[in-house]
């Protein structure tokens, strides 16, 4: 995996750290990085970092494989929604972790991801850019080196990342849309779920609503904040929880895990700046739940 970058007339005679703090936007710890492993080339020859670029020089810099792989391969179907050389988004099913913990080592999606690259020739680490649980399927956004990992993660911090899902909750919402801009956090110490609390960290819910049922509601979300659990604490606390999610009140009766999809992720493409759109169309158990409540609402 490598990157390549054309020197301009801008950059011309400034040294190559310069220009790959400036303007490929690597960290100091990638540059480090860099250093140490020597994949660093102008016009195809090892070069320094303190080496001068010339305007029309052809700066690559070459990633190298992570060899200390703490996750252990395993041949797992992959919905793969997107590949290249840099990215992977894969569609996520509900009931799979995204990480092993240590008494769950196996069966998660980064033991599938792993397997599917080392196929390939490649020996990268698993970095997971976007999160969801356990019971939330869909679209979830993988890196393939540390550079990458980080551009993504500043688009997510800094807002540049649109996630979009779909869920349906408990009792027909009123309102067409709205925000909801409430903190979340633990309501105490070593508390197993989370809540609106004032000591909380900021969380900015968007929701339209799409249709309504005759016990419940399908909404489209955004989201300007990743907290942990917000959309279902969030809702929950508007007295619409997820079906489902019996931990923040709501209920199994007709599904059995929350009904909560990351349906779409808008993001820049962090080396061709391509804006990517990746769509992750419903499972199964979700379209049977909207379209059994929509059943129950003509009868």
């Amino acid at each position: 995996m490598h990157i390549e970058y054309r020197v301009t007339k801008d950059n011309n005679n400034q040294k190559v750290s310069q220009i790959l703090k400036n303007h490929l936007k690597f960290s100091r710890g990638e540059i480090r990085r860099v250093k140490r492993c020597a994949g660093l080339t102008v016009n195809g020859q090892t070069v320094r970092l303190n080496t001068l670029a010339k305007e029309g020089d052809l700066i690559r810099v070459h990633f190298q494989d992570d060899f200390e792989q703490p996750v252990i391969p395993q041949d797992i179907p992959l919905d793969i929604l997107f590949e290249d050389e840099h990215i992977l988004a894969v569609n996520k099913p509900f009931n799979m972790l995204v990480h092993p913990l240590s008494y769950h080592t196996l069966n998660t999606l980064a033991n599938g991801v792993i397997h599917h690259w080392q196929l390939q020739g490649h020996n990268s680490k698993f970095r997971a850019v976007s999160r969801l649980d356990k019971d939330t399927s869909g679209v979830i956004l993988i890196a393939k080196s540390s550079y990458i990992c980080h551009q993504l993660s500043q688009q997510m911090q800094n807002g540049r990342c649109r996630k979009e899902y779909l869920a349906v909750v408990h009792n027909q919402i009123v309102m067409d849309s709205g925000i909801i801009d409430l903190p979340i956090g633990r309501p105490y110490e070593d508390s197993l779920i989370f809540g609106i609390t004032p000591r909380g960290k900021e969380a900015i819910t968007h929701f339209t609503v799409l249709q309504r049922f005759a016990g419940g509601s399908l909404i489209r979300l955004w989201l300007e904040t990743g907290r942990t659990h917000q959309i279902r604490v969030h809702m929950s606390h508007l007295g619409h929880p997820l079906m489902g999610d019996d931990l923040y009140g709501g209920s199994l009766n007709m599904i059995r895990r929350q009904a909560l999809h990351s349906w779409r992720l808008e993001f820049s493409h962090p080396v061709t700046r391509e804006n990517m759109q990746l769509v992750a169309p419903l499972p199964a158990d979700l379209t049977s739940l909207i379209n059994e409540s929509i059943h129950s609402i003509n009868q």
